[in-house]
């Protein structure tokens, strides 16, 4: 015998609504995976129409042998093709700052008494800059997929996963965060070859607005050591 359950009025409705929904988001959601490509290439167009871009950031970094770190925060400036700077606000006092001859680290927080300097050669992958080291030509250097759609602060994105085709880089994986309504980079996050994660979003982003001279430029303080690891 065979027993036939039918169901209708508005429980068959919602049932029926449900499974278009559903239906609906994985074709959606199909569609973006087959378009990472295309999403990388908007990215990297938005990019190309940016001079300067100035933003607050939020760092956050977990390491397999220490565990996670308290975020740290400060403001993101960059001036292309080869200026940035990054100065922290928490801690206060530690910055990155490229000056467009040379790369500058000074982190008083954990090294008060020691600055890094590296001559900048503006070869890909050598860049501390981590917009523009994810959207120098990555084609070439990376392999992309589509990892899911998100939410970047109060902002709808796409994440998108970058594999290094080349394994002599100190990373071996980047997701990054890209707005679906300006195509830019709202957040990164590096998974490092020793296996920490470095995740690093931005806020209030603006975009080729004047930026001062001075935010580019760095004297290490009186006393202080300069170590040279240009190679």
């Amino acid at each position: 015998m065979r027993v036939v359950t039918a169901c209708r009025g508005p429980a068959a409705r919602g049932a029926r609504l449900a499974l278009a929904a559903a239906l609906a988001a994985g074709v959606a959601a199909q569609a973006r995976a087959q378009d990472a490509g295309a999403i990388l290439d908007r990215a990297v167009a938005a990019y190309g129409r940016v001079t300067t871009f100035r933003a607050d950031f939020v760092q956050e970094v977990t390491d397999p042998m220490i565990g996670g770190t308290e975020p740290s925060r400060g403001e993101f400036l960059q001036q292309r093709p080869n200026r940035f700077a990054m100065r922290w606000r928490q801690p206060r006092g530690d910055l990155i700052v490229a000056d467009g001859q040379y790369l500058w680290v000074f982190l008083p927080s954990s090294t008060p008494n020691q600055v890094v300097r590296s001559r900048l050669t503006g070869r890909a992958g050598e860049s501390a800059d981590i917009v523009a080291e994810f959207l120098d030509r990555p084609r070439d250097r990376f392999g992309v997929v589509y990892v899911r759609a998100d939410r970047a602060g109060a902002r709808d994105a796409d994440v998108l996963a970058l594999t290094p085709l080349q394994r002599s880089t100190s990373y071996s994986r980047v997701l990054i965060w890209v707005d679906r309504q300006d195509s830019l980079v709202r957040k990164v996050e590096i998974t490092e070859a020793s296996g920490g994660v470095r995740r690093i979003s931005f806020d209030r982003v603006r975009t080729n607005v004047r930026i001062p001279a001075s935010a580019f430029t760095f004297q290490p303080p009186a006393g202080i050591r300069v170590v040279d690891a240009s190679p």
